[in-house]
């Protein structure tokens, strides 16, 4: 019997669940973290946006369901990408799903704008050289001043609200746990879990390596995207940037 070696937590995450009959459909968080976006990053109906390490592409369908027409979405799971690409048939919306490997897929400065948002691969690397490629190949992705948002998990707000760090390593940043995944066909299955937690100066320094240019920083939670100062209250911190022109 060959074995298969061990799942990556990034490969098999959780499976979403789509209600179309609802609105907005892909959730109230999505769409207000969407709505934000939008006007952050100044984006265009005619423009192309690229949604790296999507899962099945939450945030790719919203922008789809805003009249969005040429937007792609990228993704190593095999099961996500299915889904995504189900429910953007299901509601007869406009999205190319792409499989691969958001560290070394290569799309040479064709897309207008990028996210990397949490819930993807981004942090759930092995490692920072692992995260440092995704940002590399999304920077050669974006057109000559193409824009790119990015979320991490918040280290200041792991040190306030965990009564548990037994699982921090402090020399690299990253929380190791277990989380229970619903794999299509395979049932439930307990992976490790390692995330990356982040603070904004180090987290910048990693997008400058990339290229990016004139980085700011946020705030944000789920479904609470917003132009507020990095707190010890938000879980994440987003950040925006730009390529040269």
């Amino acid at each position: 019997m060959v074995s298969r070696p061990p799942r990556k937590i990034y490969e098999v995450l959780p499976m979403p669940q789509f209600d179309l009959e609802e609105e907005p459909a892909f959730g109230r968080e999505v769409a207000q973290e969407v709505e934000f976006l939008e006007s952050l990053m100044g984006l265009r109906l005619s423009e192309s946006i690229l949604d790296v390490a999507s899962g099945a592409g939450r945030h790719a369908l919203e922008l789809a369901r805003r009249g969005y027409k040429n937007v792609t979405a990228l993704d190593i799971s095999d099961q996500l990408m299915r889904i995504g690409a189900r429910t953007a048939e299901a509601a007869d919306l406009q999205v190319e799903f792409v499989k691969g490997d958001a560290r070394t897929v290569r799309f040479d400065g064709v897309f207008d704008a990028a996210l990397i948002l949490g819930g993807g691969a981004f942090g759930l690397m092995e490692d920072d050289d692992e995260n440092q490629k995704i940002l590399d190949a999304t920077y050669e992705a974006l057109k000559p001043g193409g824009r790119v948002v990015v979320s991490g998990m918040s280290l200041l707000w792991l040190i306030r609200t965990s009564k548990d760090l037994s699982g921090y390593d402090t020399q690299t940043g990253y929380l190791k746990t277990q989380e229970s995944v619903n794999i299509e066909g395979s049932g439930e299955e307990k992976l490790p879990l390692n995330e990356r937690y982040f603070v904004f100066p180090g987290l910048k320094r990693q997008m400058e390596q990339a290229g990016f240019r004139s980085i700011m920083g946020f705030g944000a939670a789920p479904g609470r995207y917003s132009s507020r100062s990095i707190s010890v209250e938000d879980p994440e911190i987003l950040l925006f940037g730009k390529k040269a022109k």
